[in-house]
């Protein structure tokens, strides 16, 4: 498997290197500045060229990051050329000035989670809105915060129900429809103009939202998604893991009869598949047992073959013939690092015989 050759992205122009980097991490306040410089600076010089980020990142900080250490990776005195690499930020969530904290502006998700949060470094708050004047905002908005006069892609996101209800859910389909907000126009005019190659879509499964896989509710969302914006790509996070496979059921086979490609968020499934059980939560909370179970087959599987568990994570998710990019998080240089060594790591075929005789994968899961 050809982890280095750039891949296409579904039916779009947009192609990227099959290891990119996920910005979350560095939009930590807990990450210095310095810290998230070094660490994009590390991905670069593994030859990473595709980097992901957000508005919802750090309230800002993870662009904001990601802008200042793409112009110096080369060294404060070269600057690549922008053509050398992609970047993908994210639309749905406006950053509104707060400057005195009003609790009143902070809403909640059905679980209970805090949804529209305000940073106290840098005073602004999170609102989620979708429609055409709304995502032109956000867009221009985070090309200042990048300091780039452009981005490669857009992605909708977190439109599911770990941040919604179902009435609201509604609501924002209504935004983004034509026929409603006009979102879904706006992202297609930018395509159409030249100003980004390809339009995504979030796809999540994490705890916030586990109850809606269960049955179909959160693909029958995605559907609805996709027959409201005429999307390139999802960027999917938790559904399709070594641990966890059910975008297999309907997400993917839906990608291929829409000729619309996969970009992999935390493949490590939050950290978890690098060293389970090690001060680590799976999908940002407290791991079913059952998880911690399939954990230590997995895990006695690949020391059987002497392969680290998180190499055989990421290369796992790379097989997939719809997934153009992988973007492991990082929030030190060494991380960096260690993922485009798990990525190119050697991994004999036995090892995934291994996985699917002991029904640890689906018979039915591209492997490499």
């Amino acid at each position: 498997m050809d982890v280095d050759r750039p891949r296409k992205v579904g039916k779009s122009e947009l192609t990227l290197t099959p290891l990119g980097f996920g910005g979350g991490t560095i939009g930590s306040p807990a990450v210095s500045n310095a810290d998230s410089e070094a660490t994009v600076a590390s991905a670069w010089a593994t030859g990473v060229r595709f980097y992901d980020t957000a508005p919802w990142y750090g309230v800002g900080r993870s662009e904001r990051r990601l802008g200042m250490a793409l112009a110096g990776v080369d060294g404060p005195e070269a600057t690549p050329p922008r053509e050398s690499y992609r970047i993908n930020t994210k639309v749905g969530k406006s950053l509104l000035p707060e400057p005195t904290r009003d609790d009143r502006n902070k809403t909640f998700s059905p679980g209970g989670h805090p949804k529209t949060v305000r940073d106290p470094l840098s005073g602004f708050r999170v609102n989620f809105n979708y429609t055409g004047d709304r995502i032109a905002a956000q867009h221009y908005d985070s090309l200042q915060r990048l300091g780039h006069s452009r981005v490669d892609s857009l992605t909708i996101h977190d439109i599911d129900y770990g941040y919604h209800s179902a009435e609201e859910i509604d609501g924002h389909l209504r935004e983004l429809s034509r026929q409603g907000g006009g979102g879904a126009k706006v992202l297609e005019d930018l395509r159409a103009d030249g100003v980004i190659a390809a339009i995504g879509c979030g796809c999540n499964l994490e705890s916030r939202n586990a109850a809606s896989w269960d049955g179909s509710e959160h693909e029958d969302l995605i559907e609805r998604l996709c027959d409201t914006v005429d999307l390139d790509f999802l960027v999917v996070a938790g559904g399709y893991t070594l641990l966890e496979t059910r975008a297999l059921r309907r997400v993917l086979p839906l990608c291929e009869a829409r000729n619309m490609g996969v970009i992999i968020a935390a493949p490590y499934a939050s950290g978890w598949l690098v060293a389970p059980g090690q001060n680590t939560t799976y999908m940002y909370a407290e791991p079913p047992a059952e998880i911690v179970t399939r954990s230590n087959g997995l895990q006695a599987v690949c020391e059987r073959h002497d392969v680290p568990l998180a190499a055989a994570a990421i290369q796992f998710v790379l097989a997939h013939p719809r997934v153009a990019a992988v973007i492991p998080g990082a929030k030190h240089p060494a991380e960096a690092a260690a993922n485009h060594v798990l990525a190119h790591q050697p991994i004999p075929a036995a090892l995934w015989a291994d996985l699917k005789t002991d029904g640890l994968i689906p018979d039915d899961a591209p492997t490499p």
